[in-house]
């Protein structure tokens, strides 16, 4: 009695000592149909789509197990005789289920239906239920090939849809056809169908397929380092053109131009580095054998460090800050310099008898190497935000000396830093263990084969650690761009000789630059391949270059004098503003009285209209700067002039603002935005393995406040120089550049078969917030009067006056509906995500 309770006691996972633990002639009975469909529309690589369904006897020795919880030993052990083989160690990585699997039971039979899907991403093979997909250079092969316990079944029917592609070979000959592209196999005696079919798919699907090829790894690292290498030769050729236009420059001018130059030639290096780095080792293993590849870990490692380093130098933070970079550099120094002294292989890989000690010591020098890297990024970021004016002085009475600039203190970084290495590696082991788990889900976890390929599996994902984590975090590099333009634009605006409303030719280059860096989103990617992308850089450039061109004669200030033909923004400075506001108020009140009288309310009998059209006139009396009497352009009211300066003296400060409400504003939006592309559906299957999908929504969130920041800022400081006479008219420009370049991506990706992800979706959102923001700085503009008025909309309504304000809300609410339109569509209908592995929302060049 006692043997026989030891015996049950045993787990479900230990292999029984029978030549056949799947009891296969039981399965003889087994009724089978399988099916698998290729989706090749609206999407970048092709999506394998497979179904198994099984009806097994109940008399089948592991029927009972099917019904157990999907943990269970005896339910791995059912699973595995039906969909792998009779060994108890099976690792699919290429295999995704969309759920797991359905078991019901029915009279006399249960049943069992299997989902699971594959992404044509690289060449090989492709093991998804019991079909082999062999994903060849120019053509495609399709086996059935299902577990050896079903082999011996009733094969009902066997079904494959091509989809698009075309069918080359079919062997056995198809019985008939099933749906438009489809072939079925019904064989009769039910014996299984050695289905084996050649496919030959489009060229987009094919092309997409090859992501693991030096060629297309070529031609797509050269489009990124052409983009980044683009930007930094404009910038350097930006900082030429300003040190000779005309006018001295500030010793502050000369300053951030010099860091701006320094900037560039940093970026390109890290560029260099970065990017080129896999293109180099495919290369070489390309060229030589295979074992340059798995030095690329090693050196992935030295490379942070001497990015890192690039970083920190380029900050110029405290002594304290270098001293803290130097400590971490010594361990991740250390491993790179001898990891065989250390219990590594000379790869940096674990061996299965590597000591505890050599685990902890690779652990410490990928998280050193790693924080090095942030350190250097915080100090480059804290000194360009410094000289943005992002961070402010001083103030007097704070220990130290008034006007200092504000400096990095490693005792908040420090913390910070250990505390982001820590999370992001978590959050990387999390990833990682789920990806372990959802591929090896058929493994018996009893077996000690299970333990040892788990725990190599965990220490191959520590080795390239620094190396992933890398490339993820410089792909926000382009947010240092952006800083130093700013910088340089702070520059001038507070030069002496700067103007607030003459179109200086050297300061328009800088806004351009900064808006494909900050703003634009990182198109131009087909098939996955970013060969083209580099072209979108300067798609960003024209596309708000010719909106400032054409909108340039109609703005307000640009429109003429009536007697004398001086452009109205020469004739209206900040000495002015107080009267220029009273006089846009009193031309409020007088309209207001005007539209009572055309209602029969008045309650004033003595003035009549014409008393009141001839002070609407004198408001529009003005002086040029001569002294001479003049009048305001004919169709230009006090009010549009008024509203036309912006609440702010200079555009600097217009933009500041601008970027600080547009910031609030697009907050809720981003969030939208973070949902519908990382967290909904199965767009939360690919954040959720990525190994840095769940930074990387923190950082997606951040991206697009950084878009809506930067756009805002945009619209803030060329306010003066836009068309229109209110907010949202003025914000059509920005919002159109934005939209060009995703109408163009559009057209690429219909040419080349792929979805439009949530391109419109952007494009709405971004025309959202713009309107919003215009709205808010033409409430901003008159915040003096604020105190007069129950709330923030009847002043908006004052500005607006009845008729336009009517418009705008109409104009307004037609956005909304739009975007909800097309948030709704997209959340319901968008296509699944990319495999995981993929970049950022903005690609890894650009925003």
């Amino acid at each position: 009695m006692a043997l026989l309770l030891g015996c049950l006691a045993l787990p479900g996972e230990v292999a029984r000592a029978s030549d056949d633990p799947c009891g296969t002639g039981s399965l003889a009975k087994a009724q089978v149909s399988a099916s698998l469909r290729l989706e090749h529309e609206r999407r970048t690589q092709t999506k394998l789509v497979s179904r198994l369904t099984v009806r097994v006897p109940s008399s089948w020795q592991h029927a009972t197990g099917l019904l157990l919880g999907e943990d269970s030993g005896a339910y791995r052990q059912a699973m595995r005789c039906l969909l792998r083989g009779t060994e108890t160690q099976y690792k699919w990585s290429t295999e995704w289920r969309p759920r797991a699997p359905r078991v019901t039971e029915e009279k006399g039979v249960v049943k069992v239906q299997v989902d699971t899907y594959a992404w044509a991403d690289v060449t090989g093979m492709k093991y998804l239920g019991p079909w082999d997909v062999e994903i060849g250079k120019n053509h495609w092969r399709v086996r059935l090939n299902p577990a050896a316990a079903l082999r011996r079944a009733r094969w009902t029917s066997v079904a494959l849809d091509p989809g698009s592609a075309s069918a080359l070979t079919a062997s056995p000959r198809p019985t008939g056809g099933k749906g438009d592209t489809g072939l079925l196999w019904r064989p009769k005696p039910q014996a299984m169908p050695t289905v084996d079919v050649r496919i030959d798919p489009a060229w987009q699907r094919s092309w997409a397929a090859q992501s693991d090829r030096l060629r297309f790894l070529g031609a797509s690292t050269t489009g990124e380092l052409l983009w980044d290498g683009s930007l930094a030769g404009l910038l350097l050729a930006a900082a030429r053109r300003t040190r000779r236009a005309a006018g001295p420059l500030t010793a502050d001018e000369t300053a951030q131009l010099s860091t701006l130059t320094r900037w560039a030639w940093v970026f390109l290096a890290i560029s260099v580095v970065n990017t080129g780095e896999d293109l180099l080792y495919r290369v070489l293993a390309e060229s030589f054998h295979d074992g340059w590849a798995s030095w690329q870990a090693r050196h992935g490692l030295v490379a942070s460090l001497v990015i890192g380093w690039a970083l920190l130098l380029f900050g110029r933070p405290r002594r304290s800050v270098h001293l803290a970079g130097a400590a971490l550099t010594v361990p991740a120094l250390a491993v790179a310099a001898r990891p065989e002294s250390l219990g590594l292989s000379v790869h940096l890989l674990l061996p299965e008898d590597a000591p505890d000690q050599a685990v902890v010591t690779l652990f410490t020098a990928a998280g050193c190497a790693f924080g090095l890297l942030l350190l250097g990024t915080v100090a480059t970021g804290w000194h360009l935000s410094r000289a943005a004016g992002l961070l402010k002085d001083r103030p007097p009475g704070t220990p130290g000396a008034p006007g200092i600039p504000r400096e990095l203190r490693l005792r908040h970084a420090l913390p910070a830093l250990v505390l982001a290495v820590v999370v992001i590696g978590l959050c990387q082991l999390f990833a990682s263990e789920r990806d372990w788990q959802r591929a090896s889900w058929l493994s018996a976890h009893g077996d000690p084969a299970y333990g040892t390929a788990h725990l190599e599996a965990l220490r191959n994902e520590l080795t390239w650690f620094a190396d992933t984590s890398k490339d993820w975090w410089l792909a926000y590099d382009w947010i240092l761009v952006g800083l130093a333009i700013l910088a340089v634009l702070r520059a001038r605006t507070y030069r002496p000789v700067a103007s607030a409303h003459v179109s200086d030719p050297a300061e328009e280059l800088w806004f351009l630059l900064l808006f494909p860096v900050m703003v634009g989103m990182g198109l131009g990617w087909f098939t996955g391949n970013g060969a083209l992308s580099w072209l979108w850089f300067f798609v960003h450039l024209g596309a708000l270059w010719l909106g400032l061109v054409l909108g340039k004669d109609r703005a307000v200030l640009n429109r003429p004098l009536q007697r004398s033909g001086t452009p109205l923004g020469k004739v209206l400075d900040e000495a002015r503003r107080h009267d220029l506001l009273d006089r846009a108020r009193r031309f409020r009140e007088v309209h207001a009285k005007l539209r009572r009288l055309d209602q029969g309310q008045s309650d004033d009998e003595v003035h009549s209209r014409r008393v009141y059209e001839r002070e609407l006139r004198g408001l529009h009396h003005w002086r040029t700067p001569s002294g001479a009497a003049d009048r305001l352009p004919a169709d230009v009211s006090v009010v549009d002039a008024a509203l036309a300066l912006g609440p702010r003296t200079t555009g600097w400060e217009n933009g500041c603002r601008a970027a600080v409400l547009a910031c609030g504003i697009g907050l809720p939006v981003s969030a939208l935005m973070v949902w519908s592309v990382q967290l909904r559906g199965e767009f939360l299957t690919s954040t959720l393995y990525y190994r840095y999908g769940l930074p990387d929504v923190l950082m997606s969130l951040v991206y697009w406040e950084v878009t809506w920041a930067s756009a805002g800022f945009l619209l803030g400081a060329l306010w003066r120089r836009l068309p229109g006479r209110r907010g949202p008219a003025r914000s059509l420009p920005i919002t159109a550049a934005f939209a060009l370049p995703i109408g163009l991506d559009a057209v690429g990706n219909w040419f080349t078969r792929e979805g439009q992800s949530n391109l419109a979706l952007s494009a709405a959102a971004m025309l959202l917030v713009m309107t919003l923001t215009g709205m808010a700085i033409d409430l901003n503009t008159f915040q003096g009067e604020r105190r007069y008025w129950q709330s923030r909309l009847g002043l908006l309504l004052s500005i607006y006056q009845m008729r336009y304000f009517s418009l705008q809300m109409a104009y307004l609410f037609a956005q909304l509906i739009a975007f909800l339109t097309l948030w709704q569509f997209f959340t319901d209908s968008g296509g699944p995500p990319e495999p995981p592995g993929g970049g950022t929302p903005g690609g890894t060049a650009g925003n």
